[in-house]
């Protein structure tokens, strides 16, 4: 339920709300702090307090720098998976203008069917973590055709032949960038991450918490500031760390582009779906 709310709403609303709950905490545990033990006292050790803190402190934020990098690069690889998948399907369309006329066509044609499920279908099931077998089947049909089609095809000039070899090579490479994009859209931090993320807050507002300064108002804003700073970091992370859902996901430009291209070569000009395009005759 948590989940869904923070990407089915814009980044700067997560930001808000994360930042806003982290700093009502830290703020939470402050006046219970202030309550129970008064400034003197924790003045008094606040010396032992601040290398307790600097090394507990320091030991978190490299961890939470740890989590941080790693979505980026999940982030990052995402879209580098999403790229290949793309490049794939852009060769396959250009690549099929050495096949015979009525081949080539199909195949086309087929490509632009598949470029209008991946866009239309699993893209929304994507960023919606709808991710069941189910549906992604249809996907899987229509490449499994793709390969059919060409494994089927008998070339009866070496051009033809080449050209048959070099793309069965990409159908090839286009299922494993589809398997592995379906599986980076599965992929997220594990929730044992997560919870030693959250007991590494609350020991550092803790320990922002056990120092004793003069000023109450000063205190205050210190632990703000440390809250807040978490909280930014900590909605950087839940942003990247689904690549293929919420509003910092990887977007679908690239095989729009492959699909537009795909009509344009059948003559239409401009992007048709699959069911606006006729299937032409072997």
């Amino acid at each position: 339920m948590l989940n869904a709310w923070f990407y089915s709403h814009p980044t700067w609303q997560v930001t808000l709300a994360v930042c806003t709950s982290v700093i009502v905490l830290s703020l939470a545990l402050l006046f219970l702090f202030h309550r129970l033990v008064g400034w003197e006292t924790r003045e008094r050790d606040t010396t032992m307090v601040g290398l307790s803190y600097a090394l507990a402190g320091g030991l978190y934020a490299i961890v939470i720098s740890f989590v941080a990098v790693g979505v980026y690069e999940a982030m990052d690889r995402g879209e580098a998976i999403a790229a290949g998948e793309a490049n794939s399907l852009g060769s396959l369309v250009f690549d099929s203008a050495g096949l015979p006329t009525a081949l080539g066509a199909k195949l086309r044609h087929d490509l632009g069917a598949y470029v209008d499920t991946v866009t239309k279908t699993e893209w929304p099931d994507q960023q919606a973590y709808r991710m069941d077998d189910k549906n992604f089947e249809k996907g899987w049909a229509q490449v499994r055709r793709i390969s059919l089609d060409l494994s089927t095809f008998d070339p009866p000039t070496m051009g033809q032949a080449t050209v048959k070899g070099e793309m069965i090579q990409t159908v090839g490479d286009l299922i494993s960038e589809r398997r592995a994009r379906l599986l980076a859209a599965k992929a997220h931090l594990p929730d044992a991450v997560w919870q030693m993320m959250v007991g590494g807050l609350i020991l550092v507002i803790v320990y922002v918490c056990l120092f004793g300064p003069h000023s109450f108002k000063m205190h205050m804003a210190t632990t703000t500031l440390t809250a807040m700073t978490i909280g930014l970091v900590f909605s950087l992370i839940i942003g990247l760390d689904y690549p293929f859902r919420g509003d910092l996901s990887v977007d679908d430009d690239a095989y729009v582009g492959v699909g537009k291209s795909a009509a344009a070569l059948l003559g239409g000009g401009e992007h048709r779906t699959a069911a606006e395009v006729k299937d032409p005759p072997l």
